[in-house]
């Protein structure tokens, strides 16, 4: 795809994935058939460079945002420019609400305002803010608007009542992004304070907060994955996730990995079939249990400690020497066993060997 003249500020796909806009530091933006790589339209109207470009959730329309303090709403299929929205000056954030019905702007001042689509018109302009508004985003139910400002402070507004519901403070920097989990329940919110925070949206309280990162916190993500919550970061330094969970109303979260420098930590890793690693590496990753024997081995494993315990199953209470015998190798396959539990990350060895320890317990509990 060649067309630009200038360098590209801003790409975006169409929800059914066929369709591709883009903008660059000229006053244009671009729309290109995926499959072909053609260009199909050239939207001309704005009069200085189009930073950001969108698509509505019907990917009937595009949404462009540009330098000259306009926000343009185009028809993807015929190029036409539907509606040209003045908003205010240096506009820097934009938010689409769930059903592309409605678009909130935020600026360098402290007001927030909010579009209606369909007839290009202002709906409200929310008023409150005491900083520069940095960020904004819809709620996944359209019914709320989260701001954040230059001085660490957030809004919660209510779109049907146009009305602010609760201040959300603790950020000691500006508040770069913010995103609502899936749910609508929780909000998370990066800073320029090197700090994300978990907020409680019905109460306003802050439930977590993650402090260790080298600089700003310029961008998050919430991800949703086989029912388990992830939390991303990005910052000058690298990137993290964390898991976020809940325990009788308690917010935990939890690092998994993140990267510093161009070096990778892995928290609480089990990597199987681990391959390319000499001796030594092998080894101390092994010690460390971030990584686990090859699968084949864990089934011949599994093999052979369920032929064992099938062993010790059947062992009655046999007499004098034999008694012996058994009760000293049973003691120190009991001991071994016991050092061996805590490496072993493979869930169905590890119910294995477990099972394995019970029944020793109980033969030597048993014997006479």
């Amino acid at each position: 795809m060649t067309g630009h003249d200038d360098s590209i500020w801003s790409i975006a796909y169409s929800p059914q994935g066929n369709q591709l806009a883009s903008s660059s530091s000229g006053t244009t933006v671009r729309l290109w058939d995926v499959r072909s790589g053609e260009c199909s339209h050239i939207l001309i109207g704005h009069i200085s460079t189009v930073v950001s470009v969108m698509y509505l959730p019907n990917g009937n329309q595009v949404i462009s945002r540009s330098l000259d303090n306009t926000l343009r709403i185009w028809d993807a299929e015929t190029g036409a420019c539907n509606h040209t929205l003045s908003v205010h000056s240096h506009d820097i954030n934009l938010a689409l609400s769930p059903q592309g019905d409605q678009v909130a702007s935020a600026n360098y001042g402290t007001t927030v305002r909010v579009w209606d689509v369909a007839t290009g018109e202002c709906r409200h302009i929310f008023i409150g803010h005491n900083a520069n508004v940095y960020s904004i985003t819809f709620s996944p139910r359209g019914d709320q608007i989260i701001s954040g400002d230059s001085g660490g402070s957030m809004r919660v507004w209510d779109t049907e009542a146009r009305s602010c519901l609760r201040t959300l403070a603790g950020h000691g920097g500006g508040v770069y992004k913010i995103v609502y989990s899936s749910q609508g329940d929780l909000v998370v919110s990066a800073s320029a304070d090197k700090s994300v925070r978990l907020w409680d949206v019905t109460s306003g309280q802050c439930r977590a907060v993650i402090q260790d990162f080298q600089g700003d916190v310029n961008d998050i993500a919430w991800i949703e994955s086989s029912g388990v919550n992830y939390l991303m970061a990005g910052c000058e330094d690298g990137v993290g996730v964390w898991q976020v969970g809940f325990d009788e109303g308690h917010c935990h979260v939890f690092l998994r990995w993140r990267t510093s420098k161009g070096e990778l930590s892995l928290m609480d890793a089990d990597i199987q079939d681990a391959q390319g690693l000499n001796q030594l590496n092998s080894q101390l990753l092994k010690q460390r249990g971030a990584i686990g024997e090859p699968v084949h081995r864990l089934r011949e494993a599994s093999k052979k400690v369920m032929n064992m315990a099938s062993v010790v199953s059947k062992l009655k209470t046999p007499s004098d020497r034999a008694a012996e015998d058994v009760a000293a190798i049973a003691t120190v396959l009991e001991d071994q066993l016991e050092q061996r539990l805590g490496q072993v990350k493979d869930p169905q060895l590890r119910g294995i060997l477990s099972g394995f320890v019970k029944d020793i317990n109980g033969y030597m509990e048993g014997r006479p």
